[in-house]
């Protein structure tokens, strides 16, 4: 059974050599590896919105800075997983969704929390706020169709 990545998710990884790709596990369990990696994000989400709706920063930054590291581990484990018996399209695909979220994560949630924390409420600082939060959602938007591409490809190769 095939685990699909949800359009409420989000998601360039260097070509795998033989010895490094992943024959060891059923196409199952591999796709179900990766989508379950990627999928893991919802809770990180979860604490930021939570943070963010509570108007509490300091959390936020804390759950900002606790979600890059997770990202950085959830890349590491993706790259070692390596491809299916040579096939990387999944592994591309999350991983693409990854680096995306670690880009609004390092970048766009930092400028977000540093726009909010000001308090500000001008017309320029809230075209600012805008500007991120339209960017956020629609690379998270542009990950999870980039992801789900890539686990439609792979599971109709696969699928049995």
């Amino acid at each position: 059974m095939f685990v699909k990545m949800t359009t409420s998710l989000f998601a360039l990884a260097a070509a795998c050599t033989m010895a490094a790709c992943n024959s060891s596990m059923d196409v199952a369990s591999y796709n179900n590896e990766l989508i379950t990696v990627i999928n893991d994000n919802e809770k990180q989400m979860a604490g930021m919105n939570e943070a963010m709706n509570s108007k509490d920063y300091t959390r936020a930054e804390q759950a900002r800075s606790t979600w890059s590291a997770t990202l950085d581990k959830q890349i590491k484990k993706v790259e070692d997983l390596g491809s299916y018996k040579g096939d990387d399209v999944l592994q591309k695909g999350v991983l693409n969704g990854l680096r995306t979220y670690k880009k609004v994560v390092t970048d766009d949630y930092r400028e977000l929390i540093t726009i909010r924390k000001a308090g500000i409420a001008d017309e320029a600082t809230a075209a600012k706020e805008e500007k991120a939060l339209n960017h956020i959602n629609s690379a998270f938007e542009q990950a999870a169709e980039e992801v789900n591409k890539a686990s439609d490809a792979f599971e109709k190769k696969y699928a049995k």
